[in-house]
């Protein structure tokens, strides 16, 4: 009887553990509002509220869906997104971006003949 109480305690733990494990959303890491925090023009940083330019002209809003609103200079795009763990891969006014992600920073880098921009991206909700 004892052999089988643990075997029959094995499969109801493996089977919840299962059933929880498929509920975990993988976007949940990026969902939400991103604001910029840097930007990096020809190789030197500096922080974005030094450039003058209003916090809301920037940004992006994931939702756990896959759906994101990408707000750049001004322009909002309704997009939607693939999250990998590293990069976001996104659509943003018929252009496809790749925005990479570390520490819980996202960065988007762009290249405007020959000149190099980047801007880091933090969550604030």
């Amino acid at each position: 009887m004892g052999k089988k109480a643990v075997s029959l305690l094995i499969c109801v733990l493996s089977l919840a553990f299962m059933l929880f494990g498929c509920g975990e959303n993988k976007n949940s890491e990026i969902v939400g509002e991103w604001v910029p925090t840097t930007a990096t023009l020809n190789g030197s940083t500096i922080k974005y509220d030094e450039l003058g330019i209003e916090k809301d002209k920037f940004g992006f809003v994931f939702t756990d869906d896959g759906k994101c609103t990408a707000t750049l200079a001004g322009i909002n795009d309704e997009s939607s997104y693939t999250f990998n763990g590293t990069s976001v891969d996104i659509q943003i006014n018929g252009e496809d971006y790749k925005l990479d992600y570390e520490k819980g920073n996202l960065t988007l880098s762009l290249n405007y003949g020959g000149d190099y921009t980047s801007f880091t991206f933090t969550k604030v909700r």
